[in-house]
């Protein structure tokens, strides 16, 4: 994206359409700026955010190679109740841009792709992948049809190797549009931490990258926040691990930099430290997440989506309110997805249910929907919360039928 567009507070992705992906036979999801996957374990949530990984390793890597990352067709198309010879996933968006008085461009990307080899259902043809479909529009609001260069559609092309049309066209003058989308698409941070990369103290950077989607970097992250983003930080952390008075990297001036707190202790004049190795697993990994939120990259929309799994992990029940305060102050700079299996989050009464999307499984196949208006009334007169409902099942999802999105007018490759 531009240096010079300016950071806006829309959601990046607002639908998400998903055809034969792992465990999800259709599913056809709206996004905000904030949005929570509510599901029991095993119900499908992880696949849904793969999905959308998916799109941004083919994109990088081609999709093969994206295939091959998650062991090959058998691991990614659907398989009950019957094998699947396809899989779609289509995304629609919101793209901020400097063009047509600064008005955001609106587009759907969407690709469908099989097995290289695969003339006949379940068929296995290994990583080798065939793009039956691969199409993108963009446009601007009030904008009557387009233009060829924001749209185009290719059908039916086996792909050895070669990247998708939306990378090549990234790379070509005239293409800024494609090349801002792709960029963007790129920039989409996956959020899934490792104990061991969180606590362990990484080489002082000349110019720092960025936080790892594993947690890496960690203390490096917490010297690139600025005051305002580290007080922030501070102040969660304080909310969620009483006593805690500040958050911080080890001496920024060192060779290696870890995360460090400082802890009030009841009689002692001064803080004790600790470095992350001393931290208990709660607490690093709460500093992590807070620091993935604030991070420079996300406030300054750099970064158009956070996607987190399981968010409160290793926290108490009663430090839900200080984290679903800190995600709903992030989705005010960065669109925020979460998938979670505790409804701790919504239990209490500012939370907005229309955030929301239960998961479920259903004869082995995941539905997706927002939560149903039996649920919402139970929940609004007091009679259950939130989280009682999932443990007894009794949450359901709204599942629309599959509707195809209207076919654009096509233009080949």
């Amino acid at each position: 994206m531009s240096a010079a567009v300016p950071h806006r507070p829309l959601p990046f992705i607002t639908r998400v359409r998903i055809e034969n992906y792992k465990s999800i036979a259709h599913c056809d999801v709206t996004l905000g700026r904030f949005t929570v996957l509510l599901g029991l374990n095993a119900a499908g949530k992880s696949n849904f955010l793969d999905a959308l990984r998916f799109v941004r390793d083919a994109l990088a890597n081609g999709p093969a190679e994206a295939v091959a990352m998650r062991g090959g067709w058998e691991e990614v198309l659907r398989r009950v109740p019957e094998p699947a010879i396809s899989c779609t996933i289509g995304l629609e968006f919101h793209l901020p841009t400097i063009a047509h008085d600064g008005e955001p461009w609106v587009g759907r990307y969407e690709i469908t792709l099989a097995p290289a080899t695969a003339t006949r259902r379940g068929r296995d043809a290994g990583s080798g992948v065939r793009v039956q479909r691969e199409f993108c529009e963009m446009r601007h609001p009030g904008a009557k049809g387009g233009t060829d260069a924001e749209r185009f559609l290719v059908r039916d092309r086996a792909e050895t190797g070669r990247r998708l049309k939306l990378l090549r066209l990234s790379r070509m003058s005239g293409t800024e549009a494609f090349g801002d989308l792709h960029e963007t698409l790129a920039e989409m941070f996956f959020y899934s931490p490792d104990l061991s990369s969180l606590r362990k103290a990484r080489p002082n950077p000349v110019f720092f990258e960025g936080l790892g989607e594993e947690g890496g970097d960690l203390g490096p992250a917490l010297a690139a926040l600025g005051e305002q983003e580290r007080h922030r930080v501070s102040q969660y952390l304080g909310a969620i691990v009483p006593g805690v008075v500040e958050v911080g990297p080890t001496d920024p001036a060192a060779d290696y930099i870890a995360a460090r707190i400082s802890f009030a202790i009841d009689g002692e004049s001064e803080p004790h430290v600790f470095r992350a190795e001393s931290m208990s697993e709660g607490t690093i990994r709460a500093i992590g997440l807070l620091t993935a939120l604030f991070q420079p990259a996300a406030r300054e929309g750099w970064i158009p989506l956070i996607a987190i799994e399981e968010p409160e992990l290793a926290l108490h029940p009663l430090a839900a309110g200080a984290l679903y305060d800190a995600l709903t102050e992030a989705s005010e700079h960065v669109q925020v997805l979460a998938i979670t299996q505790s409804a701790e989050l919504f239990d209490r009464k500012e939370a907005d249910l229309s955030a929301i999307r239960v998961v479920a499984a259903e004869h082995g196949v995941t539905v997706i929907g927002e939560v149903d208006p039996v649920s919402r009334s139970i929940v609004a007169d007091g009679l259950a919360t939130t989280a009682e409902l999932l443990r007894s099942d009794q949450l359901r999802p709204v599942v629309e039928p599959p509707a195809r999105p209207d076919e654009q007018p096509e233009a080949e490759e």
